[in-house]
């Protein structure tokens, strides 16, 4: 009897030991979110869903679009001494870097997402591919329009995004251009990706007396400036306008005919490959070959570009957004 109280009190035991282990080894991952607006709050929900699905503690900070804020709240996740990943979304692709090296000086991984950060050791990256964005942004709206009068409003200088996708749609427009069949009028990055510069850049335009025809606007915040000012002008549904991210109020003004598209990304795909991705590396296990690498100014960075991006105009709505439960109907088209 006592042989068997003995074995099952050491039974016991081991069961508390390991179950003690897996909970010291419980990885713990920080988010770094830099930009805000509609579209990031729904990447911050399905990174934190998708994190403890896979048993990590998440700390996450929010910088409201703030450069120094953001430093200062990823020092303070470091220094705190939990930390075996941290993801960054940053609000300057050039600066986050003194944040990556500060991270890895304390044995901790990072990871960049939707955005990469120059110059410094990152792991990975993860993002979608905002050249294809670019073009499907431009593809669409020449389609429709495809000689004429462009305008192309950039996103802000300091997020590499936007030269991404500046390339993806002079992949498309370029040839036009030197067949004569369009001509680009405005051509600017607004900083901050700022509505109301938007707003300001394309009002100040019409009110001297230029013409537009389109307008490919990097992003639906952009839109959201140019959309007023077109209907300022009275030239809503006159003028093409792209953007990106099937933000609510950019999917209304599609349904009211203000605005001519926007790229839809599936943000859960992303999320699900970057938290895959962080517990990986907080296991310190291999990532998988990637097959990609993006070239960040100090190393060749492995990276993985997710192919779910799709364009959106009023034909297909329903079918991708409202389908995929990305918004519901009411959002979009209100209550009946």
């Amino acid at each position: 009897m006592r042989k068997l109280a003995r074995t099952l009190f050491t039974l016991l035991a081991s069961i508390i030991l390991v179950a003690s282990c897996a909970r010291e080894h419980k990885p713990v991952v920080g988010i770094s979110m830099g930009p805000s607006h509609e579209r990031w709050s729904k990447d911050i929900m399905y990174l934190t869903q998708q994190l403890e699905l896979k048993g990590a503690e998440v700390m996450l900070r929010e910088a409201d679009g703030s450069e120094t804020e953001q430093a200062k709240q990823a020092q303070e996740l470091i220094d705190d001494g939990k930390l075996d990943v941290l993801i960054i979304i940053p609000v300057n692709s050039e600066s986050a870097g003194i944040i990556v090296d500060y991270a890895k000086a304390r044995d901790i991984h990072v990871i960049s997402y939707d955005r990469i950060i120059k110059n410094c050791d990152l792991d990975c990256h993860l993002s979608f591919d905002n050249v294809r964005i670019g073009e499907i942004q431009a593809e669409y709206l020449t389609k429709i329009k495809p000689k004429g009068k462009y305008a192309i409003l950039g996103g802000a200088s300091e997020d590499n995004n936007s030269s991404l996708l500046r390339i993806g749609q002079m992949n498309i427009l370029q040839p036009l251009i030197i067949r004569g069949d369009i001509q680009v009028v405005l051509d600017q990055n607004i900083e901050g990706w700022d509505p109301e510069k938007a707003y300001q850049v394309v009002n100040s335009f019409l009110e001297g007396g230029g013409k537009l025809d389109a307008i490919i606007s990097s992003g639906d915040q952009l839109s959201k400036g140019v959309a007023r000012a077109l209907a300022e002008q009275g030239l809503d549904k006159k003028v093409l306008l792209s953007g990106q991210d099937a933000q609510v109020d950019a999917c209304r003004r599609i349904v009211e005919g203000t605005q001519t598209m926007t790229v839809y990304k599936v943000i859960e795909s992303l999320a699900s490959s970057t938290a895959q991705f962080a517990i990986m590396l907080a296991q310190h296990q291999q990532i998988p070959n990637t097959l990609a690498t993006i070239n960040n100014g100090s190393k060749m960075v492995p990276a993985v570009l997710v192919p779910s991006i799709f364009p959106v105009g009023q034909e297909n709505i329903r079918m991708t957004v409202i389908a995929d439960g990305f918004l519901n109907e009411e959002e979009v088209f209100g209550a009946n």
